[in-house]
């Protein structure tokens, strides 16, 4: 909480920190040496590096907390080495792909307005799945187009913008929705008018790309990756994709510009006089 992560993050922690102590009889008599062999024991089970790196940070943190409290004298993760992992390019969907996996909703039913309305903002904004659920109705100015994000990464407000077909379908959503909403403090309700998981939206996600023919993988970040991906096509400043996603550092939006190469040496191919398509 200090660090201002965000409570995804800190689930992921606390889940680390907890399997390791549940193997110690006392916390404050750990060595280095028992790290290390959990560790090992991590890769024994065959856990993948970015894992695997979570969980040495974590308990590089953990201890590092205990010997700011006084419990114990040194940090004995300390100097453990987490493991190098490649970081891999996000996969987007195509603008077709997306128009096909909007169109599939029925919107005949409330609850297809809703999810055509969920999907269409989750594009349109690059809102992660947990800030979408976490969405409430003052958080939303439809008719200037733009909402603030007060759910993401680091507890930082953020303003983020919505096209005009996002915009049309979360009003038939609201207008559609008047008298649930008055009883819940959030924007998007299930038919029982609770609050939505991020696993529900998962669920939803896979659902509707498996009617509409999609056969890659469908993953909650997919919508925000294609968001990102399709802005830097169309031309779009970095600076302006790192503002709208609500990434702190430019770094993490640069990858992006990987994503974009295979793009350029699409079009470069198909149009070029000497592309690789050309006989």
């Amino acid at each position: 909480m200090e660090r201002g992560l965000s409570p995804n993050t800190m689930e992921s922690y606390v889940r680390d920190v907890k399997k390791f102590t549940a193997l110690v009889e006392d916390i404050s008599t750990v060595t280095r040496k028992q790290i290390h062999e959990y560790i090992v024991s991590l890769y024994d089970v065959g856990l993948d590096a970015r894992s695997i790196s979570r969980g040495v940070s974590a308990l590089k943190t953990f201890f590092g907390f205990l010997v700011s409290e006084g419990v114990i004298g040194e940090n004995p993760a300390l100097n453990i080495k987490a493991p190098k992992f490649i970081k891999k390019l996000p996969s987007a969907l195509t603008v077709e792909e997306v128009e096909k996996l909007l169109n599939i909703t029925n919107v005949t039913t409330w609850e297809g307005v809703r999810d055509r309305a969920m999907l269409e903002l989750l594009y349109a904004s690059g809102l992660r799945v947990s800030e979408l659920v976490n969405l409430k109705r003052e958080d939303i100015n439809i008719e200037e187009g733009f909402l603030v994000v007060r759910s993401g990464k680091g507890g930082k407000d953020r303003l983020t913008l919505m096209g005009e077909s996002s915009k049309s379908w979360l009003l038939k959503y609201l207008e559609l929705s008047l008298d649930r909403l008055q009883t819940s403090p959030y924007f998007f309700i299930t038919r029982r008018n609770k609050f939505f998981t991020r696993q529900g939206i998962w669920l939803k996600l896979k659902e509707y790309a498996a009617k509409a023919g999609i056969t890659k993988e469908v993953y909650p970040h997919i919508l925000r990756h294609s968001f990102a991906t399709h802005m830097l096509e169309g031309g779009a400043d970095l600076r302006a994709i790192q503002a709208l996603l609500g990434h702190s550092s430019i770094t993490t939006t640069e990858i992006y510009t990987h994503v974009r190469t295979d793009f350029l040496r699409e079009e470069y191919d198909r149009f070029h006089p000497l592309g690789a398509h050309k006989e």
